[in-house]
């Protein structure tokens, strides 16, 4: 290991489809939205360890520092590569979650019943604890430097599937900027799903979403797809003025903009269904979206009863109903 560099992890992974229709990447997702945790189980076929006790000492000493510390799962789909990454808190070994253990509901359940198995049954050699798992630009690849050779993986790396890896600033960067900031996160993950230019849209009602786990008033969940393609039926303009262009985005190669719940979700609580719909969210430039959320009332209140013009029939259809009154008062 270099001195002075952080020593981070990367696990190569093929995400496969699953007998419940669902596949390797939807299943983690889920378990860290909803626990706000994951143990991502790395399976071999070999009995003998992937990691030395030395090296995962080693990572153990970072953790005990506070030394950020991520671990970077890396797929490929239809010949394109794939970056996820979580921030790492904890390496296992096969056999030390055991078949009782209460961590295993961090585990997905399509394989967390053969966790603490034993080998073969358990074919978990190293397991990873993660906060958040999310994907991030793929370009990012080159940003991951094999901590042996100083090679990345945009070079052949062989057939491992388990490194050990430094990264450079500019990835650090980004990642200390997300995980320090939920919103910037949740925009970022917005703009990283794929959804096609001719989608199409019915308003119909939805049940709630589920809350995230961590405390008894959690927040409720918002599904990074329904955002996505909200901007997208608004063809990538602001909803408040269409001529606000402030940049092209790097990820969609259009005018970047960001998903606003016009009714937010904090009061989910009010209604019977779901206000994580297309109909309730809007797409905004960065200007317009800080200042409904930052300016003062008098400067939002002409904005955002625009919106709710613009959006009330639509919000019916979903068996969403709200005065203008009310949903003013949700602004004050």
């Amino acid at each position: 290991m270099q001195k002075g560099k952080v020593l981070h992890l990367l696990l190569k992974f093929k995400n496969e489809k699953l007998a419940s229709g669902s596949d390797t990447i939807t299943e983690h997702k889920r378990i860290a939205e909803e626990e706000g945790r994951l143990i991502w189980g790395h399976s071999s076929s070999k009995e003998t360890k992937l990691m030395s006790d030395k090296s995962r000492e080693l990572y153990r000493n970072q953790f005990s520092k506070g030394l950020d510390t991520y671990c970077f799962f890396l797929t490929n789909i239809k010949g394109e590569q794939e970056l996820y990454v979580g921030k790492l808190s904890e390496i296992y070994f096969r056999g030390e979650i055991i078949s009782t253990s209460p961590l295993k509901k961090f585990i997905p359940s399509y394989y967390a019943g053969d966790v603490g198995m034993g080998f073969p049954a358990d074919k978990n050699n190293t397991l990873v604890d993660v906060s958040n798992f999310f994907k991030v630009d793929s370009k990012y690849v080159s940003s991951i430097k094999v901590e042996s050779s100083g090679k990345d993986f945009t070079s052949d790396v062989g057939r491992s599937s388990l490194f050990y890896v430094n990264i450079d600033g500019d990835l650090e960067k980004l990642l200390i900027e997300l995980l320090s900031n939920p919103e910037a996160k949740f925009q970022y993950e917005v703009e990283q799903e794929d959804v096609p230019d001719d989608v199409t849209v019915e308003d119909k009602p939805k049940d709630k979403p589920s809350k995230t786990s961590g405390s008894s008033t959690g927040s409720y969940k918002r599904d990074l797809k329904t955002s996505k393609t909200a901007i997208v039926t608004a063809k990538y303009k602001c909803e408040i003025d269409a001529t606000h262009e402030d940049f092209i985005s790097r990820v969609t190669g259009e005018n970047y903009v960001e998903a606003h719940h016009l009714i937010p979700m904090e009061y989910q609580d009010d209604f019977d269904n779901s206000i994580d719909v297309k109909a309730n969210i809007v797409s905004l430039c960065v200007g317009c979206h800080k200042k409904v959320h930052h300016a003062t009332y008098s400067v939002i209140e002409p904005l955002i009863e625009k919106l709710y013009d613009d959006r009330i029939d639509r919000l019916k259809d979903c068996d969403i109903g709200l005065t203008k009154h009310k949903f003013l008062n949700y602004y004050k």
